[in-house]
């Protein structure tokens, strides 16, 4: 018979039922009892140890996010919170030859033909195509300019390579010039690229030791790997070229790492870049878009974000493509959705799969989809997959009639998985953090403190856009020595990267060398020198220009005689007149002046400077979003290059629906370039009906690669809309070191200090509210007979610096031409790069254009009164 026990912890009982109890065990009632006591009392202990420990001590997990996509998993969900990011600065040798747009600065050897490619691309806009157009014993490639090198220093050359056909390779050289500029071979090549289908990189170390530059040479193989007596015909593509110096360090680390690995640590970039707003996305979940987020059929009938009904009319049609999701190669994915006939389920119609495609946009992944009996589809992705897209197709043997589409569910892994809509997280910061581009030392550092996130300021961009103090010190044998000051923090001696027009890095003296050619950059504490060619001033060997000249110099216009062609010089007799330099570079001379510019000519990319600062400065970020992970995998990218909400005005394109970033004119494109365009946002809530796509060959007014497109019937004129988007332009990407809470105690922490902190921002808020309200309006002196006009409803024309960092306009103007200033903005209140407002003008279209050095001026649109309304008119403050 059972013995009876206590419930709980199994305590025995004498069983009084029982006439065989007619004794007491000691064993059996006293010290197994006590053994069952002593063990329930251990363990309760511990469990009470661990759950103090748990409230009372705060646990935290240490977590590093590295550049690209990735998969971190997660013991809980939590925040994750900020503890630093560390500048990075990229100085491409090259400067911005390196990008393939222009063919200057780059010869073709003999029987060989270079030219721009706008098809064939690995980013920007065009690629180098090299061509072989003769079979003579010789080799075919073309070389660029030399360019200055350290001897003993170690340097790294990196390019994207594409051969047109079967019958080439693609690959790379590098060798040297010395002081005579006679060949002194160095003589490195790079690996070989034979993939026609797309971009691959090349790379290559080398280590000057007896020249003074090397040259860069993109160069052809036949398919034996012959480099001479190639076929008449043969060709390749060659992009986003760049020459770093790294340190000895990072050489030896060279010979473990692939081409590609390479290539991802050293992204290519236009002459100097930072770390610039850097971001981390962690994507949902549920890593499938909403319905509205995509190409639909009119078959196609949407009920809410994760339902739709589909018709089936016996032909095959892909009835919803969502926008692009972002792929991991080589990991597990599954697709899962609810599919239903007549409301039965039913998988052998209608289904749902997954598109994979590689950086080129080519298809590399094409799933089996839901066409078995669960509605699930796991698959894993290819090694060359980049993004990915949800289609819900009909084939052609569906079975006719209507089908309900539902729960349409990716996720990483091949766990099924609840359904739940896409939520992403997002942390995004708006500045530039620089270092040492050698060493990596002395980095400007981003650091969180009561919620609000702040950089450590350890280096200075000085744009010399011709505000600054100018002198002639020295006027030596074809080049002159410039000298200037300006009114930033004190500078640590012999710090200073400088870059010319088209971003090629001026040569270091240090202070109190003499210079010794053109192109040369001495910076002392509070100024500096630069040394420029008479052939990009114009200026002649025994002409000493005056202050406005040298500062039209800096605004991009070439000085010349008036009387010859704009290749020559002034040497002080005769008429003066100047000429686009940028323009003039590439072959056009037509936009020229006989009176001295005092406006930045079009296209112009001014000198920079980057120093490193005396004393490090904290400044307040502008941020966005806070990062959560999910408990488990979760799918995150870490990126450079986002824009957060910049204002759009969305256009018309005569069929009743709108496009951001162009299609037709007036085309109102973004600020910058766009590579990808994140989320549409309706007066400051997201609006999911807007479609991204890729520019279309034939519109001359967009701008990078992509726009959005908003369905006809669904625009609201009423409304402001904003974008978040990608830049093209390319910048080094930076780690997020950081931790998020492990146990409750940790938990319950980071909940006090957020709702603290949000009680001090809403508080702060406020206050500054008050301060936005009241007068701090600055006035700016008006230029070009430009004039504010109805003051008393209007106000006078006049700017202001908000506390989110952004510059605010307001009043009307009324100006006499097309183009010209009518105010400058100080340094602290411009914008990164040029920006274009529409401007209500008498009933027709115009534009309010700021540029990165400060003019505000006014592009008239239509005819009649030319007044413009300034008070739309916000932008973030970059420099």
């Amino acid at each position: 018979m059972t013995n009876p026990v206590t419930p709980n912890i199994g305590l025995n009982k004498i069983d009084r039922t029982s006439p065989s109890t007619t004794y007491f065990d000691l064993d059996k009632y006293i010290d197994q009892n006590a053994d069952a006591v002593d063990q329930f009392a251990g363990e309760a202990s511990e469990a009470i140890g661990a759950l103090e420990k748990r409230l009372d001590t705060e646990e935290r997990r240490e977590v590093v996010l590295q550049p690209g996509l990735q998969i971190v998993n997660a013991e809980r969900s939590a925040p994750f919170k900020l503890s630093g990011i560390k500048g990075r600065t990229l100085v491409n040798l090259l400067g911005r030859d390196g990008g393939c747009e222009s063919v200057n600065r780059w010869s073709a050897a003999y029987q060989t033909s270079v030219m721009l490619d706008t098809g064939m691309k690995e980013g920007g806009s065009s690629s180098l195509k090299v061509s072989a157009t003769g079979t003579a014993s010789f080799e075919h490639y073309i070389d660029h300019e030399g360019i200055p090198v350290k001897v003993d220093a170690h340097y790294i050359l990196v390019g994207m390579a594409k051969p047109s056909n079967n019958k080439s390779k693609a690959y790379m050289r590098i060798y040297g010039l010395d002081s005579n500029n006679e060949p002194n071979n160095i003589y490195a090549a790079s690996n070989t690229v034979e993939d026609t289908a797309s971009f691959k990189p090349v790379v290559l170390k080398f280590k000057p030791t007896a020249v003074i530059k090397v040259v860069a040479r993109l160069q052809l193989k036949d398919s034996l790997g012959n480099e001479i007596y190639i076929q008449d015909g043969q060709s390749g593509n060659f992009d986003s070229i760049r020459i770093y110096e790294i340190s000895a360090t990072e050489y030896t680390a060279l010979d473990s790492m692939t081409p590609e690995q390479i290539a991802a640590k050293y992204p290519y970039v236009d002459s100097v870049q930072p770390v610039r707003n850097p971001y981390v996305i962690r994507y949902g979940e549920n890593l499938a878009p909403t319905l509205f987020e995509g190409i639909r059929e009119s078959s196609t009938k949407v009920l809410s974000e994760y339902s739709a009904i589909v018709k089936a009319t016996g032909s095959t049609v892909v009835e919803y493509r969502s926008k692009l999701i972002s792929a991991i190669p080589n990991t597990i994915y599954t697709l899962q959705a609810k599919i239903t006939r007549n409301g039965v389920e039913k998988y052998d119609g209608v289904y749902v799969d997954v598109l994979g495609y590689d950086e080129t946009g080519l298809y590399v992944l094409d799933t089996p989809g839901t066409v078995n009996t669960t509605g699930k589809d796991t698959f894993a992705t290819p090694a060359n997959i980049k993004t990915m897209e949800v289609r819900i197709v009909a084939p052609l043997d569906a079975a006719v009639g209507d089908y309900v589409i539902e729960d349409i569910t990716l996720n990483v892994g091949n766990a099924l998985e609840i359904h739940k809509p896409r939520e992403d997280s997002i942390l995004a910061l708006q500045m530039d953090l620089y270092a040492d581009p050698v060493t990596g030392e002395h980095a400007d550092e981003v650091f969180e403190k009561e919620g609000q996130y702040f950089k450590l300021a350890k280096w200075k961009k000085v744009v010399l856009d011709g505000v600054q103090s100018y002198t002639i010190t020295v006027n030596r044998l074809g080049y002159k020595v410039v000298g200037i000051t300006w009114n930033f923090p004190t500078a640590i001696k012999d710090s200073v990267i400088a870059t010319k027009h088209n971003g090629s890095q001026l040569e270091k003296l240090r202070a109190g060398d003499i210079d010794s050619a053109s192109d040369q950059v001495i910076l002392d504490i509070t100024a500096t020198v630069i040394t420029i060619s008479n052939t990009d001033s114009g200026w002649g060997v025994n002409y000493t220009p005056t202050v406005d000249e040298i500062k039209a110099y800096f605004m991009g216009w070439k000085m010349y005689d008036g009387g010859a062609d704009a290749s020559s010089t002034y040497n002080g007799t005769g008429l003066k007149a100047w000429v686009n330099l940028k323009q003039h570079k590439e072959g056009n001379s037509s936009n020229y002046t006989t009176t001295l510019p005092t406006v930045t000519a079009e296209g112009w990319a001014p000198y920079q400077i980057i120093y490193q600062l005396a004393t490090p400065t904290v400044e307040p970020i502008v941020s966005e979003g806070m990062l959560t992970f999910i408990e488990g995998d979760n799918q995150i990218e870490v990126g450079t290059g986002i824009v957060l909400r910049e204002g759009v005005k969305p256009v018309d394109a005569g069929d009743g629906t709108y496009w951001i970033n162009g299609r037709t004119s007036p085309s109102y494109p973004l600020s910058k370039r766009p590579s990808r365009i994140q989320s549409v946002y309706k007066n400051n809530l997201p609006d999911n009906g807007w479609i991204a796509h890729p520019v279309d060959v034939g519109y001359e007014y967009v701008f990078g690669l992509v726009q959005a497109r908003l369905g006809s019937g669904l625009f609201d004129p009423s409304a402001n809309y904003s974008v978040t988007y990608l830049m093209l332009d390319k910048s080094p990407i930076a780690l997020f070191t950081g931790s998020y809470a492990a146990n409750e105690k940790a938990m319950l922490q980071e909940l006090t200090d957020t709702v603290q902190q949000n009680a001090t921002a809403v508080s702060v808020l406020m206050n500054k509210k008050v301060d936005n309200d009241a007068p701090g309006w600055i006035t700016p002196t008006l230029l070009n007979g430009a004039t504010s006009v109805d003051t008393t409803r209007f106000g006078t024309v006049a700017y202001r610096k908000l506390s989110t960092g952004k510059i605010q306009f307001r009043g009307l103007v009324q100006v006499t031409s097309s183009g010209a200033d009518i105010f400058k903005l100080p340094s602290g209140f411009r914008p990164e790069s040029y920006l274009k407002f529409p401007a209500a003008n008498g009933g027709t279209y115009g534009e309010i254009v700021v540029l990165n050095t400060g003019e505000v001026r006014a592009d008239v649109g239509g005819t009649g009164a030319k007044w413009y309304s300034l008070a739309n008119i916000t932008f973030l403050a970059e420099q």
